[in-house]
């Protein structure tokens, strides 16, 4: 159903229903989405490289690295041990191996 909808008819609602701006590539001037964002201006250093907001489909420049590899955080597991097993009442057959 999104498919059918009119770039210039989708907007997101907040609690307040006021209108925020939804991206909507190809509009044109039709639909001016970054209207009110100020953009501060980038510098970016190697190996970060300049990405203007048309190629980012953002309001503003962004700096972006494709070869840089960010480990995940898990300091947040430190202490945490295994899982919960299978509920006592659960089908034994379905749930074999089961673990939370």
């Amino acid at each position: 159903l999104l498919g059918l909808a009119s770039a210039g008819s989708l907007k997101a609602r907040g609690a307040a229903g006021a209108a925020y701006p939804v991206y909507s590539p190809g509009a044109g001037s039709a639909v001016e989405t970054c209207q009110g964002i100020t953009c501060k201006p980038v510098d970016c250093k190697p190996p970060f490289k300049y990405q203007s907001p048309d190629e980012t489909g953002t309001c503003c420049p962004l700096c972006w690295a494709d070869t840089i590899k960010v480990p995940g955080d898990r300091s947040w597991a430190k202490g945490v041990t295994g899982g919960v097993g299978m509920n006592n009442n659960a089908d034994p057959i379905l749930c074999r191996d089961v673990v939370c």
